[in-house]
């Protein structure tokens, strides 16, 4: 009997990585914002007339599972889109369970100070034009990385051998040793893909310039068209050189971790306890775990 395997996210934790993993693998069907590695019922039909050889689990991965907003389709990330995430995480994982009661759940946490800035880069390049220090000022989202309460969400709905959970940092350091994990989890032979850097961060610098840029340029008469191509290439990091060249001529301060108030890290170090008992984690309890 064909498994089913849920990669519910977070965001910035090697998603992209991980599609080309669950689309290049033969024991795995997956595909891209499919549910259950099926595009639409009429591949359920063909699936059944002639099913795929060797396939041992189907894929259902999208990480606005665990940070949904109301587009989730859009590119451009929304600071004020007034979602509860609490009870939609709820929500999402309770209509989980009822479709796919026995599936496996993979889970993928980030350190949070490299989380906090990891996802203060997407925001830029979705078009966001505060700055850091703007973003944590606000503070408009309550908790959205409580791996505590989300991870035991998952285990209570799915059971504690079902769930998977790893941490971001594994892959980055050493990816063959992360895919091998949930592979012996879910009884798969090994298969690597090249580790390569999907979805890269901007740099310290592209992060503060291009906050200024955007807010420069989407004040200025140019028509919606123009805006879409220049928010378009901010997403690609098109404009990197001319980035380069306004740090030569007005240097301005790189956005770094240590730009993120060490407040700010602590608030969510109490949120990560539930995996202080789970071995990969061990090597980066620095990065979950230093102020419990």
């Amino acid at each position: 009997m064909v498994g089913h395997l849920l990669h519910v996210g977070y965001p910035k934790t090697g998603t992209k990585f991980l599609s080309e993993w669950f689309g290049a693998h033969p024991q795995l069907a997956y595909r891209l914002g499919s549910l259950a590695g099926y595009s639409d019922v009429y591949e359920v039909v063909r699936d059944g007339v002639a099913p795929r050889p060797g396939v041992l689990y189907r894929v259902t991965s999208f990480e606005g599972l665990t940070a949904p907003r109301r587009d989730p389709r859009g590119v451009i990330v929304s600071y004020d889109d007034s979602v509860d995430p609490t009870r939609a995480q709820e929500n999402i994982c309770t209509s989980l369970a009822m479709l796919f009661p026995n599936a496996h759940v993979l889970i993928v946490t980030r350190g949070f100070r490299a989380m906090i800035l990891s996802s203060f880069s997407q925001y830029v390049r979705s078009g966001g034009d505060a700055t850091l220090e703007q973003l944590i000022a606000r503070s408009p989202v309550a908790d959205p990385w409580d791996y505590d309460r989300v991870v035991g969400m998952y285990r209570r709905a799915f059971g504690d051998h079902k769930v998977i959970v790893m941490p971001y940092e594994l892959l980055r350091d050493d990816a063959d040793r992360f895919l091998r994990t949930i592979e012996d989890c879910l009884g798969l032979t090994h298969f690597s893909v090249p580790p390569d850097r999907v979805n890269a961060s901007l740099s310290p610098i592209e992060m503060y310039w291009y906050p200024r840029v955007t807010r420069t340029l989407c004040r200025l008469p140019i028509g919606a068209r123009l805006k879409r191509l220049y928010l378009h290439g901010v997403f690609v990091n098109r404009f990197r050189r001319a980035i380069a060249l306004l740090q030569r001529v007005r240097p301005g301060t790189p956005v770094t971790a240590d730009a993120i108030p060490d407040h700010v890290v602590a608030a969510y170090r109490g949120k990560a306890r539930s995996l202080r008992d789970e071995p990969c984690y061990a090597p980066y309890a620095r990065d979950y775990f230093q102020s419990d």
